[in-house]
């Protein structure tokens, strides 16, 4: 018969036990000293130690809720209260108080800080009977420090200092232990006693030091423990205790250290250790690691003088570190000026990165790269082939979030990065503009290369009485080596960087071609539009004045737009100033024809045949009555023009480069007249109403010319959203805070003095559909467009927030949302600083 066998699921074990150990909070000590928790400013004992009977001959649970005139006298309470009125507790450590037990008289060295409200009091018994003076201390490290800073390079620095430091604190070995971008560390500086083993050039795994450890590195410079094989001595709170919750210990001298952390240093056969913090740019970069093989204490006084050692070291570092490769460093920067010259003569980016080949390799030293620009990629030296390729460049289109990426081994990342190790164990991107799809990104091959561990680098596996699994520290520290693969040479500092001004140098010249280009083409228009215009008949002018204006808002090329309107109403200004001079002397002439006529019919009622004829035939009649009528209209229709014309030259202010005081409303109206075919009905929409809520507006001092600008393309896109919302028919449901349905385009204009009187606000809104949050925080970018090809590049909006903010030290900001149209709010101070407007 056959039976059913059930397989039982593997249960997955968890190895983070050494990341989740709360060590700050282990609710012991180390039993050299003693603790007390202290309430301020009764100096209510709330906890001590269970070791004050050993040290103090006081028994701890009766001590509880007493103050400290328990341990110490009148005198000593003084001097401690003096330094309780420093904020900054660890400028007046340690405080060298007496406490009398059997006759004698024992000298502490007491150590203060604060934390989470309560004060923490440590005791350790003194070694010394005076404090260092300042001079006192300064001499002593004097010597020390000038040594440290007269290291030529990184690798003198940290010999000099494990030198120094093993000289100060008389321990069996010291070692500078570097931490790479894993958080693996390396042995990269020893001094140690004759008949020890070296460690030097031993690598260490992350898992040795856990995560909340090297935290508490970060907060600490120190850590002494004196003896390894110490029994823990735990802090009691008595029955009156407001929360069973442990103290926070990050800041404590005689913190209790991790069991973990204990039988590792076990393992390695070490009596005593000691660790100073190496810190760089807020960010633990290394440890001076001290061991001893038999007990060793270290005075408050000797442990300053290490730490001190250890800050003046991490002070080194930033400059030793930087003066590493300094002839390489100069190399890549002349890699960088031959690209940059080659990207600064050309007008087409791809194509030069892709001629530029060679340097572009040797600017990050790698042996491939990949150029994309939207769906192109052009490969350069070693890549991945084919579809790997293809697939690679999505992905990191797909996943790079932050201006760059880089990493050594591309397959902990993407895993399909395997098949193609020989060419891109490696990589480095950059984003050059992610909304346009312009990556840059470079490969290096897999370096096969032997890691010496001091022991195998796994830690084992433990089964706790209550069946839980955890892991242990390693028991053998002897040499393991170990291959690596799939990883390539580590990406420096200095070709990272290499790779972002290689990136801002693309972005500037980009922009800056785009804006010659921009100017060339508004020039050359321009130049047409005038040679045109001058022997052009009125009706052609402005034709003419059509087409470019429409032009002119559909390109979004408004930084010569002053120029050509002013030209052309310049030209326009001469014509229909002599029509409009020379309608009243027709209208005189007309009219006396039309009297003399009139004249003429009283004294010859009966003309001739043929006069009769003739009258007939040109229906005389007719002319005499509609003559006037038409000179009329002529003169209403010169006149309509000579308005334009005076908008036109409102808009263009052409003589007002300089700073002026200004009506804001006439630039508004002028932008609206320009503007105002296209608020007429179209065959496919009505017409798109204006309403215009003029406020009591002072005189603003401005460049009017840019701050039409600025009108004419937040009303172009207000325009353009009302047109598309049309198509789209998904006009905003409510306006204004309406509660009926619009079913027609609206544009609001606000105008007002801000709240302070200092500024005016302009205030345009449109019933659009409106825009999500991801459109509406990036429409002030360079090239973001979210129009069809043809319709805009993307600069408009970009240019106006440079105008307004940068040159005139306002506000431009956009209110937005899906169904709820759009608003744009333009705040412009009414006095300007800047003498002459800023050019970029």
């Amino acid at each position: 018969m056959d039976r059913q066998i059930t397989i039982p699921a593997v249960e997955e074990v968890d190895l983070t036990n050494c990341d989740r150990e709360p060590i700050h909070l282990s609710g012991h000590i180390q039993p050299h000293g003693v603790l007390v928790v202290v309430r301020e400013p009764q100096l209510e004992i709330l906890q001590v130690s269970e070791n004050t009977q050993d040290l103090l001959g006081v028994d701890a649970e009766s001590a509880i809720g007493q103050d400290l005139s328990l341990l110490f006298d009148r005198f000593q309470l003084e001097k401690l209260k003096a330094c309780l009125r420093n904020e900054n507790l660890k400028t007046v450590n340690p405080i060298k108080l007496f406490f009398k037990r059997a006759g004698k008289s024992l000298e502490f060295d007491c150590i203060l800080h604060r934390v989470e409200e309560v004060l923490m009091v440590e005791l350790e018994l003194a070694t010394t009977q005076e404090n260092l003076s300042v001079f006192s201390f300064y001499h002593s490290v004097r010597a020390t420090v000038s040594k440290i800073q007269s290291a030529k390079n990184l690798n003198e620095l940290c010999q000099l200092t494990v030198e120094e430091v093993r000289k100060i604190s008389g321990f069996d070995r010291v070692m500078v232990y570097q931490f790479d971008r894993e958080g693996n560390g390396a042995v990269i500086a020893e001094d140690k006693a004759e008949k020890l083993s070296p460690f030097l050039g031993l690598n260490y795994p992350s898992s040795d030091i856990p995560k909340q450890a090297r935290q508490l590195y970060s907060l600490n410079w120190l850590r002494l423990i004196p003896d390894i094989n110490y029994q823990p001595v735990p802090i009691i709170s008595g029955n009156k205790a407001v929360t069973d919750r442990p103290r926070n210990l990050s800041f404590s001298v005689l913190r209790s250290v991790s069991p973990i952390h204990i039988e590792y240093l076990q393992n390695m056969g070490v009596a005593a250790s000691m660790s100073i913090s190496l810190i760089k740019d807020k960010k633990l970069w290394g440890l001076i690691a001290c061991h001893h093989y038999t007990p060793r204490y270290l005075n408050y006084e000797l442990r300053a003088a290490c730490e001190f050692i250890g800050q003046v070291m991490s002070l080194e570092l930033q400059s030793k570190e930087g003066n590493e490769d300094y002839d390489y460093k100069l190399h890549l920067k002349s890699i960088q000026t031959k690209i940059f010259e080659d990207l600064s003569t050309s007008e087409n980016l791809s194509q030069v990165l892709v001629n530029c080949q060679h340097n572009l390799l040797e600017a990050v030293n790698a042996q491939g790269a990949a150029i994309i620009f939207g769906d192109n990629c052009y490969p350069v030296g070693q890549t991945p082939q084919g579809e790997s390729l293809k697939y690679l460049t999505k992905w990191v289109q797909k996943y790079l979030k932050k201006e760059f990426f880089y990493t050594d081994s591309l397959t902990k990342f993407y895993p399909e990065a395997e098949e193609f190790k020989d060419t891109a164990s490696g990589c480095l991107a950059v984003a050059i503009s992610p909304t346009q799809k312009i990556y840059v990104l470079w490969f290096r091959p897999e370096v096969i290369k032997t890691v010496n561990w001091a022991g195998k680098p796994n830690k084992p596996v433990q089964i706790d009485e209550d069946g839980s699994h955890r892991l242990s520290p390693r028991k053998s520290f002897e040499l393991w080596k170990e291959n690596v693969k799939y990883k390539s040479l580590p990406w420096k500092q200095c070709e990272i960087d290499a790779a972002l001004e290689l990136k801002k140098a693309m972005i500037n010249i980009v922009l800056r071609q785009v804006a010659k280009l921009e100017k060339l083409n508004t020039a050359l228009e321009a130049s047409v539009a005038r040679e045109r215009e001058k022997t052009a008949h009125l009706k052609t002018a402005m034709s003419e004045l059509k087409r470019a204006q429409t032009q002119l808002v559909q390109s979004e090329r408004m930084s010569s737009l002053g120029q050509l309107v002013a030209a052309v109403a310049y030209e326009v200004t001469n014509p229909i100033n002599f029509i409009y001079g020379n309608i009243s002397y027709a209208n005189e002439y007309s009219q006396k024809m039309i009297n003399l006529l009139q004249l003429y019919e009283q004294h010859y009622p009966s003309p001739s045949p043929e006069i009769q004829a003739q009258i007939e035939i040109a229906e005389l009649e007719f002319i005499v009555e509609d003559l006037p009528k038409l000179l009329g209209s002529i003169k209403v229709g010169a006149n309509r023009i000579r308005e334009i014309v005076q908008s036109l030259r409102n808009f263009s202010r052409i003589d007002e480069a300089e700073i002026k005081p200004v009506d804001i409303h006439d630039g508004l109206d002028s932008a609206l007249l320009i503007l105002s075919n296209r608020l007429k009905p179209k065959p496919d929409r009505p017409s798109i109403h204006l309403i215009k809520e003029y406020g009591c507006l002072p005189l603003v001092e401005c460049f009017a010319v840019q701050i039409n600008q600025v009108f004419m393309n937040v009303l172009a896109n207000a325009i353009d959203a009302l047109e598309d919302a049309f198509v789209n028919k998904n006009l905003s449901p409510h306006y204004g805070g309406e509660q009926e349905p619009v079913k027609w385009g609206q544009i609001r204009i606000v105008t007002e003095v801000c709240p302070g009187e200092k500024a005016v606000a302009v205030r345009i809104e449109d019933n659009g559909w409106g825009m999500n949050q991801t459109v509406r925080q990036k429409i002030f970018e360079p090239f973001f467009t979210t129009k069809p090809v043809g319709k805009g590049v993307g600069i408009g909006l970009a240019i106006s927030r440079e105008i307004v903010v940068e040159q005139h030290g306002g506000k431009l900001t956009c209110i937005s949302a899906p169904g709820e149209g759009t608003e744009l709010i333009i705040e412009i101070p009414l006095s300007q600083t800047h003498p002459t407007p800023i050019v970029k």
